[in-house]
Formats: structure tokens, sequence, C-alpha cells
């Protein structure tokens, strides 16, 4: 009886080991994690030389249904969760976007059994040798599984990643990727800073009335130069937002118009996944205010954003002025003050550095 009891004692300990080793108090860097765990991984991923589509391309057509297995030892334990499961949607994106492949969810490779035999407790995973394996293959009906790991060690980051066919457990794939950095070189490539140079035109008219009968002048737009802050993250690198200063004046009607201001925006842009496939493009939304000939007003402007030559982009969208009273310069003909605003089309060429 007591060494059933035991038995009972030593089962409990060491599931709660396993499975519960995140809220051990010695660790806690494992249930609050350090930020270099999250964007050190992220960043490897994110780096163009990793998992390059093309190395897959040559796999043998019959692979199609690919099922991710981790298969992380003790130390690959001390990496929390949520960063195992950041990475494994990063890379189940990278399989799905060479579009050959269709990326299953497998529970049964993360199961754990515990078994008691012979009066010893052991720990396994869903699949222990390649008999199993490939029994599983058929149960979850993959081709074949891509087996991955991460660990960290002294400040280097890696993945291994492994393809294994399904059927007759032939190694058909094996890489490893490798960044050794800091906390504080991650940090600052945490956040991904641009500047872009960008020229423009809007459409908003301005207008003086005539003193002598005649007809009234009409200012039709205004040309903008710029310069902007564009700024992303790792946790979502489908946002960005950029803050700009633009210096906005009139070419045309010269004569009887001095138009002459500035404009503040801040503005947000948004990837559009669904438009992949036709065109790359981004929709933003900028809101301002412009300063010009003793007036001031808000500007709204929203559109989209194509890609132009390898870092130029084109915006073209709309953009509203709030119409407020300005003062032209003097001219015996015309009222000396007049009004500039309203709502028009928004067109901007630029280039990002």
């Amino acid at each position: 009886m007591v060494v059933q009891s035991l038995k009972i004692l030593c089962i409990g300990l060491l599931l709660s080991l396993n499975f519960t080793q995140a809220e051990e108090p010695a660790l806690p860097y494992v249930a609050e994690p350090p930020p270099t765990l999250y964007t050190g991984f992220g960043q490897l991923l994110d780096d163009d030389k990793a998992l390059v589509l093309e190395e897959l391309m040559d796999l043998d057509q019959s692979i199609q249904r690919i099922a991710l297995y981790h298969n992380g030892d003790r130390l690959h334990r001390l990496i929390p969760k949520q960063v195992h499961q950041m990475v494994e949607n990063k890379l189940m994106r990278r399989l799905i976007a060479n579009g050959r492949f269709d990326v299953i969810q497998c529970i049964e490779c993360r199961t754990t059994k515990v078994v008691m035999a012979a009066d010893e407790l052991k720990i396994s995973q869903a699949a222990e040798n390649n008999q199993e394996l490939r029994a599983l293959s058929k149960r979850v009906r993959a081709d074949a599984f891509m087996f991955w790991s991460a660990s960290v060690h002294e400040n280097k980051f890696t993945i291994n990643l492994r393809l294994v066919d399904g059927k007759n457990n032939e190694l058909l794939w094996l890489k490893e990727y490798s960044k050794k950095t800091t906390k504080e070189a991650e940090a600052e490539d945490f956040d991904k800073v641009q500047y872009e140079l960008i020229v423009g035109a809007w459409g908003i008219n301005g207008e003086r009335k005539s003193t002598t009968g005649g007809g009234d002048a009409e200012l039709n737009g205004a040309t903008v130069f710029g310069i902007r802050r564009r700024e992303s993250t790792e946790l979502n690198e489908d946002i960005e937002y950029t803050l700009g200063f633009e210096y906005f004046t009139n070419y045309s009607s010269g004569e009887l118009f001095d138009l002459s201001g500035y404009n503040l925006e801040g503005r947000i842009i948004a990837d559009i996944p669904a438009l992949d496939d036709v065109i790359d493009s981004n929709v933003y939304l900028g809101i301002g205010q412009s300063f010009f000939n003793n007036a001031n007003s808000l500007i709204f402007r929203f559109g989209f954003e194509f890609p132009f030559f390898k870092d130029g982009f084109m915006d073209f969208g709309v953009v509203y002025m709030q119409e407020a009273d300005v003062k032209w310069k003097k001219d015996t003909a015309f009222e000396e003050t007049g009004t500039f605003g309203g709502a028009s089309y928004d067109l901007t060429l630029g280039v990002r550095f």
C-alpha cells in the first residue's frame, strides 16, 4: 500500500514539473518572458533568407499536406508557450504562402503521453518511432511532418527544421536558421523606421470676387512638397504609421493668388491582403492641421497607396479641407478676401529611404 502511494506521488510530481514548469518561482522569466525572446525569433523568421520557398519547390509533388510537429527537448521548454505559438504561426504562414502546400493543425502532434510500465514512469510524445509516425500520418492524413524546434543560448536564436515523409519516414529536407544578437540590438530593430520625400497635387479650389463687375477669379489646385516619418513594428507588420510635414503653394494664376501654407499630418496605413493576388496596395487614412494665408483648417485624406519601382510609391485618393476665409494679395480689380478649401483629388508621388 505504501509503495503504491509513493508511485502515485511520483507521478503527480513529474506531471507537475512537465506541464507547469512555466509557473515555477525559480524561473520568473518564463512566466513573464523578456521581449528578446519574442522579437529575436520573430526577426529570425522574418528574414528573407529564412525558409526560402524556392528550396521547397523541388520536393515531390505528392507532398501536399504538411503537419507541423514540435519536437523540442528540455532546453526548448524554457521558451514560453506564447513564443512557441508565434514561431509556429510564422512557419505556417510561410508554408501557406508557397501556394502548393496545405498546412493542417495536428492536435495529436502536441499530445504528451504518460505511462507506467515495470514500476517506471515514461513521458513521451505522440510518435516515438518510425512505425508510430507512419500511423500518425495516416490518422491525421498528412503527407509529411515538418519537425521544428526553437532554442536560444547566449543571445543566439536557433530554429531547426526537418521535413519527414509520413509514408516511409524518409528525410526530405533539413535546415537550421540561427541569428546571434543582443537585447539592445533587438530593441533598436523592433521598430522599423523609414523616411519619405513626396511631391503631389491637390485639386482644392480658391476664389476671390471681382470688384469691377467682371468675372470672379478661381484657383484650381495646389502643389505639395513634404517629408514623412514612417514607422512599423514587429507586432503587426500590416499596420504602419506616418507623421508628415508638407508645404503647399500654387503655381497657376500666380498674378491673382499667393497661396502659401504648411500641413502637419498623422496617417495610418493598412495592408489589404485580399488584393495581393491582383495588385499590391495599401489603404491610408490621414488627418492634419493646415495653416495658410492667415487662416487654418483641418484636412482629412483617404485613399490607396501603390508601389512604384523599388523604393517609390504613388498615393491616389481624396482630400477634404474645411473651407476657410483667406486673405489674398492686393489687386484693385478683385476683393482682397476670398475662400480656399473643399473636397478634391489627392495625388502623390514619393520615394523612401
